[in-house]
C-alpha cells in the first residue's frame, strides 16, 4: 500500500460518510463480547487475520456482521441525532489513489445523552435491531446500553468526581477497521479526541469492554470506576451464548473516567 500513515490525519465525518463510518464499527466490533451478547451470538466470527476477505465469511457470519451493521447504523444516526459529532482516522492519497477512511469515533459532548425514548427510537432506526436481534437483543441494548453507564457514573461520581454523568464527554466507541489495526491510528485519534474536547474541561467518560481495549485506555490516563459482568448463566467471556453452565460465566464492562 502506497498510502503513508504517518501522514494520516482526523476530521469530522461528512454526512454521506456515516455509513462507511458504521461498516468500520461493525467490522471493529465484530467479536466484541458485548455486541456477542446483545446479538445472541452463538459461534465467533473469523477474525481479520484468519479470513481478510469478508465476502468468503460463512453464511452465519454474514449474518451476524448483517444484524450488528443494523446496529452501528442507528448507533451512528442516534449520535449525531442526539448533538453529537464523529470523526473519522483518514489516509491521504498518494498518486491515483482515493483517500482511506481507516478509524472512527462516536462523541457526546457535554450535556447530551443516548438514552433511547420511543422518540430516539423512531429516528435513529434502532428499531431495525429487532429483526436482526429479536425481542431479546432488543432489550439488552436498551436496558443495558444507557442505563447501567447512567447508574455508575452517578455512583462514580459520589466517590470520586465533582461533576453529574452529564457535565462530561463521552466517548461512545473508537473502533479502527481491522487491516489498519496496529498503526498508531488508536493514539492518532485520542489525541484528536484530547485536543477537541480541551474546550472544555470535563471529565471524559467510557466503557470498555476487553480486558485489551481496558489496557489501551488506561494507558491514555483513564480510570476505572466500577466493573460490570453481563450476561452470567447465559453467555461465556466473549458474550457468546454458553454451551455448559461452567462456561455461563458471562463477560465484564468496564466503567472509565479520565478528568
Amino acid at each position: 500500500m502506497a498510502s503513508s500513515f504517518s501522514e494520516a490525519y482526523v476530521r469530522i465525518a461528512e454526512p454521506h460518510e456515516y455509513t462507511k463510518a458504521a461498516w468500520i464499527l461493525t467490522r471493529s466490533f465484530a467479536r466484541d463480547p458485548r455486541m456477542n451478547w446483545f446479538g445472541g451470538v452463538q459461534k465467533l466470527i473469523p477474525s481479520y487475520k484468519e479470513l481478510p476477505n469478508y465476502e468468503s465469511h460463512p453464511v452465519s457470519a454474514k449474518r451476524t456482521l448483517k444484524n450488528l451493521f443494523v446496529f452501528q447504523k442507528a448507533l451512528v444516526k442516534a449520535t449525531i441525532l442526539s448533538g453529537g459529532f464523529i470523526t473519522l482516522a483518514v489516509i491521504p492519497p498518494q498518486g491515483e489513489e482515493d483517500e482511506i477512511l481507516a478509524a472512527t469515533t462516536l462523541w457526546l459532548k457535554p450535556g447530551q445523552s443516548l438514552d433511547f425514548s420511543l422518540l430516539m427510537i423512531a429516528k435513529s432506526r434502532m428499531w431495525k435491531v429487532f429483526s436482526g436481534w429479536g425481542r431479546e437483543g432488543f432489550k439488552r441494548v436498551l436496558q443495558n446500553f444507557s442505563p447501567a453507564f447512567k447508574q455508575s457514573w452517578e455512583k462514580g461520581s459520589k466517590t470520586g468526581h465533582s461533576l453529574d454523568r452529564l457535565d462530561s464527554w463521552h466517548l461512545l466507541e473508537m473502533a479502527t477497521d481491522p487491516p489498519f489495526e496496529g498503526r498508531g491510528l488508536c493514539s492518532l485519534m485520542m489525541k484528536d479526541g484530547f485536543e477537541r474536547t480541551s474546550s472544555e474541561s470535563k471529565p471524559i467518560r467510557l466503557k470498555a469492554t476487553t480486558p485489551r481495549t481496558r489496557d489501551i485506555y488506561t494507558h491514555f490516563g483513564f480510570k476505572i470506576d466500577e466493573e460490570h459482568c453481563f450476561g452470567k448463566g447465559l453467555v461465556d467471556v466473549n458474550g457468546l451464548v454458553a454451551k455448559e453452565a461452567a462456561t455461563a460465566t458471562g463477560y465484564r464492562e468496564w466503567i472509565m473516567t479520565k478528568v
